[in-house]
C-alpha cells in the first residue's frame, strides 16, 4: 500500500506518460477533489500546463449536459483525467460526451467513483508488470472460441466469441493519443457473441457499486448477491433474483433502459494480481481489476470491433471463479494457472 502521491505520481507519469509542455486538463468534483488536487499537484511537477474543473461549479448533479466552458477547454489538452462520483444517469448525459470529444485530441485516464484508497492500492501497483500479464493472458485467449466460467456460488456460464471481434489489452500504459483507460487498472476484455447460463454477481457497475458496494460481504448477515440466468445472450428478467428488493427493481428496470441493455456485451479478466491477492472493497473502479467479469449493455463497439450497441454498461462481478479457454484451465479460484 503506497499513499496518495504515490498514486497520483504513478498515473501521471507512468500510466498517462505526461511529458514537460504537454496540458493537462483534470475534471473533479466536490466528493473526489482529494484525488483531483492530487492529480494537479502531480501533473504540475512535470509540466506547467495543467487545468482543472470541478463539476459543481458549473451547474447542479446529476448533470443533464456536458458544461460548455469543460467542452470548449478539452481539444487544448494532450492528456486528459475523469475524477468524478458516478451519478445515475450521468454516463449517458455527461462522461461518454467527454470522452467522445478527449479522445480526438488527448490520451485518457477515466477514472469514475475514484477514492482516496484506490489511489493508495491499485494506482500503486507496478502497471509495467501489468502490461507483462495482460500480453501474455492476450496471446493465450486472443484465437479462443468459447470461453467457460464457474464458481462455488452457482455461477456457470458459457461464453462463445466472434474471431472478428478483439480483445482490448486495458494494462494501465496509455502514451499515444486516443488510447484510454480505467485507472486503476488491469483487465483484459472483449464482446460477448453469445452466452448461456448463470451469474452469481457479488458486485455491480456504473452508480450501483456507489450505492450498494460490494453485495456480499463476508462479516456482513446481509448479504444480497445477484442471481441472473442468461438465455441467447439476453438477462432472463422473470427470473432475476436478489433478497434486497430494492436492488432488485432498480437493476431491472436499468436492464429495460434501451433494446440492448439486458443483452451480455463485455467478458472481462483482471490482470492487476496484487489487487486478486485481496479481498473486494466495495468499489468497482478497482474491484473490476481484481475479478471476472461480465457486463450487459454496451461491448464498446468502437474498440472491440461489435456490430451493436447500447446506452448503459454495468458489471457484474464474481469471485472465486474458475475459466476455461477452449477447454484448458487458466484460472482456479481467482488465481491464473498459466
Amino acid at each position: 500500500m503506497g499513499t496518495l502521491h504515490d498514486g497520483a505520481k504513478n498515473a501521471v507519469e507512468v500510466c498517462m506518460g505526461v511529458k514537460h509542455g504537454e496540458h493537462v486538463l483534470i475534471v473533479t468534483d466536490k466528493s473526489t477533489i482529494t484525488v483531483g488536487k492530487a492529480l494537479r499537484r502531480a501533473a504540475e511537477r512535470v509540466t506547467p500546463s495543467v487545468e482543472m474543473y470541478v463539476l459543481e461549479d458549473h451547474g447542479n448533479r446529476p448533470m443533464q449536459n456536458l458544461p460548455k466552458e469543460i467542452e470548449s477547454a478539452i481539444p487544448e489538452a494532450n492528456v486528459t483525467f475523469w475524477a468524478t462520483e458516478s451519478r445515475k444517469g450521468e454516463l449517458e448525459t455527461l462522461r461518454r460526451p467527454f470522452m467522445k470529444i478527449a479522445l480526438k485530441y488527448a490520451r485518457h485516464g477515466h477514472m469514475p467513483s475514484v477514492k482516496r484508497r484506490l489511489m493508495e492500492e491499485g494506482m500503486c501497483s507496478d502497471y509495467r508488470q501489468i502490461a507483462k500479464l495482460t500480453e501474455k493472458l492476450y496471446e493465450t485467449v486472443k484465437d479462443a472460441e468459447k470461453i467457460d466460467v464457474k464458481n462455488p456460488a452457482g455461477t456457470n456460464l458459457n461464453v462463445e466469441l466472434n474471431p472478428e471481434w478483439k480483445w482490448v489489452k486495458s494494462d494501465g500504459i496509455y502514451h499515444e493519443k486516443g488510447r484510454w483507460g480505467n485507472l486503476p487498472e488491469g483487465e483484459l476484455f472483449t464482446a460477448v457473441a453469445e452466452s448461456n447460463g448463470r451469474i452469481v454477481i457479488d458486485e455491480l457497475g456504473d452508480w450501483f457499486s456507489d450505492r450498494y458496494g460490494c453485495l456480499t460481504k463476508p462479516e456482513s448477515d446481509s448479504n444480497t448477491p445477484v442471481y441472473i440466468d442468461v438465455e441467447s445472450s439476453r438477462v432472463n428478467l422473470n427470473t432475476l433474483d436478489c433478497a434486497n428488493s430494492r436492488l432488485r427493481r432498480e437493476l431491472i428496470e436499468y436492464l429495460k433502459t434501451d433494446e440492448n441493455s439486458s443483452r451480455a456485451g463485455e467478458l472481462a479478466l483482471p490482470t492487476n494480481v496484487e489487487l486478486m491477492m485481496k479481498p473486494l472493497i466495495g468499489n468497482l473502479l478497482q474491484d473490476e481489476k481484481a475479478r471476472v467479469h461480465l457486463a450487459f449493455g454496451s461491448p464498446y463497439p468502437d474498440e472491440t470491433g461489435a456490430d451493436w450497441n447500447s446506452k448503459t454498461h454495468v458489471d457484474g462481478l464474481m469471485k472465486k471463479c474458475s475459466v476455461w479457454v477452449d477447454g484448458r484451465k487458466i484460472m482456479e479460484a481467482d488465481r491464473y494457472l498459466i
